[in-house]
């Protein structure tokens, strides 16, 4: 089952997104949900397959969820992971979606946490919103989110 997000609601998020990656100096921002699907992002393309990497951030969120109740946390909402010239900053917003921003060493991990707060507080109540709508079936069982309309929207049958 899903929840319908409609054009306007895509619309705001994207601009959100794009507001994050502007003032963040990230490379990507991407927006998906608890099963590694793609809801928004804004940025350069990741190189490679960005259904892995989305599914590898959904997995990651998993295992640190499991790894924070251990420690008798609810939940750790934050995840950083530096690379070399590459690090990720994840951002849990609610109990659906993640915020996955992707930035180089010369950008200021500071910087793009604290806007990734920012964007997620303003989303956050968007997704809740939407979440308080009737579900609808969709053919994947991991999608947590249909857009119903436009080019670069997929309808409620998939296609």
């Amino acid at each position: 089952m899903a929840f319908i997000l409609q054009p306007e609601e895509y619309n705001i998020i994207k601009g959100d997104l794009d507001v994050f990656l502007n003032n963040s100096e990230a490379r990507t921002v991407m927006l998906c949900d608890r099963g590694g699907n793609v809801i928004a992002d804004s940025g350069e393309e990741i190189t490679g397959a960005v259904d892995l990497v989305t599914a590898l951030v959904a997995g990651a969120y998993a295992a640190t969820k499991e790894l924070a109740m251990v420690l008798g946390e609810d939940e750790f909402n934050a995840i950083f992971h530096q690379g070399k010239q590459t690090s990720i900053f994840m951002s849990s917003i609610g109990e659906e979606v993640l915020l996955l921003a992707v930035f180089s060493d010369e950008t200021n991990a500071g910087l793009v946490k604290m806007y990734a707060t920012t964007t997620c507080r303003k989303i956050h109540s968007l997704v809740e919103e939407v979440m308080t709508r009737s579900e609808v079936s969709t053919s994947d069982p991991t999608q947590s989110f249909v857009i119903t309309k436009g080019n670069i929207f997929q309808f409620e049958d998939g296609s």
